[in-house]
């Protein structure tokens, strides 16, 4: 293998990992009141077997592709799940809630809509974050503590 070909993998594998190796946030609009919420709580949302926030709204999740690495992530760590069930979970028309599932083409159009929209929950990369949105802490725990469920590595 040629040095130039040798490179370009390094740099393809290199892509790849940074790809999957996404450290997620939960991000709500700022003017919900909710700081924080257990593992199991979450995946009662993403379940659609919980569908309304305190404030008597009703949730909105907002992810990214379900082919997406992300998706892989959210599922095996919160959902408990393959790929293939939490995607059916998701898009299941009798889904027991009004919650709808919207998928976003980004993570700044995830950030965006759940800034824009007080009902939403979604998941992003930590470095997509911005002050359009407020991070909430899964089992008391910050996206960079030792110990949170949404890291990729």
């Amino acid at each position: 293998m040629t040095k130039r070909a040798l490179i370009a993998c390094f740099a393809l594998a290199a892509v790849a990992t940074a790809l999957y190796a996404a450290d997620l946030a939960v991000i709500v609009n700022p003017q919900n009141p909710v700081k924080s919420m257990t593992v199991a709580e979450l995946a009662k949302i993403l379940r659609g077997k919980s569908a309304i926030w305190p404030t008597g709204h009703n949730i909105t999740i907002v992810l990214r592709d379900p082919d997406s690495p992300m998706m892989k992530l959210v599922a095996e760590k919160v959902m408990g799940t393959g790929l293939e069930d939490a995607k059916k979970a998701l898009n299941d028309p009798n889904r027991k809630t009004s919650a709808p599932v919207v998928f976003a083409g980004s993570d700044e159009d995830i950030v965006k809509f759940v800034g824009s929209n007080a009902s939403a929950i979604g998941f992003v990369d930590v470095y997509n974050i911005t002050g359009a949105v407020k991070v909430i802490k899964i089992d008391d725990k910050q996206p960079f503590d030792p110990g949170y469920v949404l890291k990729a590595r």
